[in-house]
Formats: C-alpha cells, structure tokens, sequence
C-alpha cells in the first residue's frame, strides 16, 4: 500500500460505487467560515458528492448539516440528516465513502464501529483525510508561524494510526494512496523525495 500518488482520489472510489448500495458520509461539504452549502455548489465544480452521485444516482448523502441537506435535496439529491456516530439506518450497504470527516469527528472509534454495523459482509469504508505531516503545512509554519488548520478539525490521522484504528473497529485495510492535487513547488517540493509529505491520503478498509 501507498506505493501510488494521486491528483485525484475519485480515481480510487469510483469502481466501488459502480452498481453498489452506497453512502456518502459528510457530502454537504460546507465551510460556514468561508460559505454556505449553496455558494459552495455553485461555484465548485470538483465536489465529491456531485462525481458519486454521477457515477451512481442511487447514492444516499449524509449529513449532520441541515440546512445543507436542504440545497441538495432541493437541487435533486439524496441527502438524509444524521450524526455518523449515533444514526442507525436499520440498512446494510455495499460501500461507505467517507471523504475529509473523520478529523472533524469527537470519537472515531464510535464512528467506524457504527459503519461496520452498516456494510454488508465484504463491504469497505473508504476515508480520506489531511496527511498532518504535509509539506506545505511546514511551509506555512516558516511563512505564517504556524500550520493553517481547519477550524473544525478535531483530530489528525496518518496511515499508520488509522490502519490501527480500523483494525480494532472490525475492518481489515486493502488499499493505501497518497494524494497530491497540484501546488506550488516550493510548497511541496519535499514529497517528491518523501511521498510521505503529500497532502492527503485516502485508505480502503474492507469488513472483516
């Protein structure tokens, strides 16, 4: 595992979808310091939740969001109001997408545990997350004196601490990637000595 780099991770998710029951976990992806769920839409063509829902229109969103769930489900979405840690669904799926949520949740453990009474025999969790040793966050620290950290962060995760986690909440991890959207050189110029520096990173868990 993490033997490939990626610009994009849709890359990854996508053959996992394809015909599946699916839930994608935190699709609203809004950032009430900087925009709304409607700005956020509109104006961003890369949205996770629009490339799934494309590939697979039978997908089912979840958020804790409600408002956001309203602009999705009045643009003809399929979003569901929950909390990942506590929902219960009363279904099974095939595959959980899990983009950038894990690190805004207060207990990871709870969560995936939960996720793991929602994937049928076989199923996979697929979570990616920031990389906490990115290299542009020491570039920032030199420029700003400190790393840029999303206010609603809670946590960090790296491949070794997550593989642990998903191991003692039921899941056995199959697949590993760094990603790396591109950026200024002179931010990242040490993953390419060290892919371990790259941005984000994306892991694929199958139920055990």
């Amino acid at each position: 595992m993490f033997e490939t780099t990626l610009r994009d991770r849709f890359s990854v998710i996508e053959p996992h979808i394809r015909n599946r029951d699916v839930l994608d976990l935190g699709c609203v992806d809004s950032r009430k310091a900087k925009h709304n769920a409607q700005e956020r839409f509109e104006y961003k063509a890369n949205l996770l939740h629009k490339a799934i829902a494309a590939a697979n229109p039978g997908t089912v969103g979840i958020d804790i969001d409600p408002e956001g769930a309203k602009v999705l489900n009045d643009q003809g979405y399929r979003v569901l109001v929950e909390d990942v840690e506590t929902m219960s669904l009363g279904r099974e799926v095939d595959t959980i997408v899990a983009g950038e949520i894990i690190e805004h949740l207060e207990n990871p453990g709870k969560f995936l545990r939960n996720m793991h009474r929602h994937l049928r025999p076989g199923g996979v969790i697929i979570i990616s997350t920031p990389n906490p040793f990115y290299a542009g966050s020491t570039w920032k620290i030199w420029r700003y004196g400190r790393p840029a950290v999303h206010e609603e962060h809670m946590g960090w995760q790296d491949p070794t601490t997550l593989a642990q986690l998903f191991k003692r909440t039921g899941f056995e991890p199959i697949e590993g990637y760094w990603v790396q959207p591109p950026a200024s050189f002179l931010k990242i110029w040490k993953r390419f000595f060290r892919p371990f520096f790259s941005h984000t990173f994306l892991m694929v868990a199958r139920k055990a």
